[in-house]
């Protein structure tokens, strides 16, 4: 009985022991693209990059829209189409080809501009990201950590296991610059060529 009570005692020891050696750490992805600087500059970027475009499409939809208006302001003249006077008929129909028109238009702009910002946030996201992995790896090897989780892993850590503002402080001292450079060029890449990362992956949007 006593040696089976000092070997349970010996691996209960060993047990403790081994999960007071265990080293574990948390990112807050969320908080790394809502405060670094890098992440704060390449979202600047992409509005100045695609804020052009998308008053363009404004336009082109504050047209259609207009175009709208007048249809229906015909139409409400008579009870039916034939009932409408040869001039409104004629003013209608010039409307509804203009309209058709202008709505493929905007349809293939707005498809355009679609997968055109996509492809940069993809690509903004993903060079945060890889700067933001490389400095956690660092910090995982030079602190000797076993195992670090993002927040959307865990149901609740204590905040003394949270990295967050170690891996924000290296990163903020990367060059911006740098990498808003690259968004001129992203467009003009093949989708197989994007930059790729692994480890930490962006947050989600709704």
């Amino acid at each position: 009985m006593q040696r089976k009570l000092l070997l349970i005692s010996l691996l209960a020891s060993s047990t403790l022991a081994y999960a007071s050696d265990f080293k574990l750490g948390y990112v807050d992805v969320s908080k790394i693209f809502s405060t670094s600087k890098p992440a704060l500059a390449m979202q600047e970027a992409l509005k100045t990059k695609f804020d052009p475009q998308q008053k363009s499409l404004k336009t082109m939809n504050d047209k259609l829209v207009s175009e709208q208006t007048q249809m229906q302001a015909i139409m409400k003249k008579a009870p039916s189409m034939d009932k409408l006077t040869t001039t409104d008929r004629a003013s209608l129909e010039k409307l509804q080809t203009t309209y058709q028109k202008d709505q493929m238009d905007f349809q293939q702009k707005y498809t355009t501009f679609q997968q055109s910002a996509q492809k940069a946030q993809d690509f903004a996201s993903a060079a945060v990201l890889g700067r933001a992995n490389t400095i956690l790896k660092d910090i995982s090897d030079k602190d000797d950590f076993d195992l670090v989780l993002t927040s959307n892993q865990l149901v609740y850590a204590k905040p003394k296991y949270d990295l967050t503002d170690r891996v924000i402080a290296e990163l903020n001292k990367v060059n911006s610059a740098e990498l808003i450079k690259q968004l001129d060029n992203v467009e003009k890449q093949p989708m197989n060529s994007q930059m790729t990362t692994t480890g930490l992956t962006a947050p989600t949007t709704k």
